[in-house]
C-alpha cells in the first residue's frame, strides 16, 4: 500500500489535501513529524509527498528510494461533491497520465477536463481540481 504524507510542517489545507489524496487512490496517509525520508522509504515502497514550493504545490511520487514524477500544482479549489463518489484520480494531462498510471486507479479525461487539470474525490463530499502546470 502507498503511502502519503506531507512536508514537515504543513499548512491544514496542505494536510486536508494530502488526507483526501490517500483516500482518492486507496493509499494510507501518514503525519510527517519528524521523519526523515528514510523513515518514509522504511514505512513502503511507494510513497508520494505532498508539499509547498513557493507559490505552488509539489505532489512527489517514489518508489524503492527513486522519483518517478513531480507534478507541479499552480492552485487547487474544494467544491461540494454532489451525486456519487468517484474512486480515483481523473487526469487530463497526458504526461501526469503516463507517469501515474501504472501506480494508481488513474484514469485519462482529456475529453471531458478542460486544460491540464486532476480531479478526485475525497472524503466528507470533497472534489478536488488541480491545475496542473506543464
Amino acid at each position: 500500500m502507498t503511502v502519503v504524507t506531507t512536508s514537515r510542517k504543513p499548512l491544514p489545507e496542505l494536510r486536508s489535501l494530502a488526507r483526501d489524496l490517500a483516500f482518492a487512490i486507496g493509499a494510507g496517509y501518514t503525519t510527517r513529524g519528524k521523519a526523515g525520508m528514510g523513515d518514509l522509504f522504511a514505512l513502503d515502497e511507494s510513497v508520494v509527498i505532498v508539499s509547498r514550493s513557493g507559490p505552488f504545490f509539489l505532489i512527489q511520487v517514489f518508489v524503492d528510494g527513486e522519483t518517478i514524477t513531480e507534478i507541479t500544482v499552480r492552485s487547487f479549489a474544494v467544491e461540494e461533491r454532489t451525486g456519487e463518489i468517484a474512486r480515483g484520480l481523473f487526469v487530463s494531462d497526458r504526461p501526469v497520465y503516463e507517469a501515474l498510471k501504472d501506480r494508481f486507479n488513474v484514469a485519462f479525461a482529456g475529453e471531458t477536463l478542460p486544460r491540464r487539470r486532476i480531479v478526485f474525490d475525497g472524503t466528507q463530499r470533497k472534489r478536488y481540481t488541480l491545475e496542473v502546470l506543464p
